[in-house]
């Protein structure tokens, strides 16, 4: 089984606003709650989402030292 790819700003992103979403609207689908984050993500000034690439790029890196072999595609 290959390893999964590591993840980027926004996965990041999504997975902090997700439960939240889903706590204020009871039964909403992943693809609405993707649509939601996406919108909410675009409106977010450029610091906020700079903090989700830093935390980006330490899983990246932390990827890299867990999977020296990995290569996407």
């Amino acid at each position: 089984k290959k390893p999964p790819r590591p993840p980027n700003a926004f996965i990041l992103y999504r997975r902090s606003k997700q439960p939240d979403i889903v706590a204020q609207n009871e039964g909403i689908s992943n693809n609405e709650v993707s649509k939601q984050v996406g919108e909410m993500w675009h409106k977010e000034p450029l610091e906020e989402k700079m903090k989700f690439q830093r935390l980006a790029d330490a899983a990246k890196m932390e990827h890299m030292k867990k999977y020296p072999e990995y290569k996407y595609r």
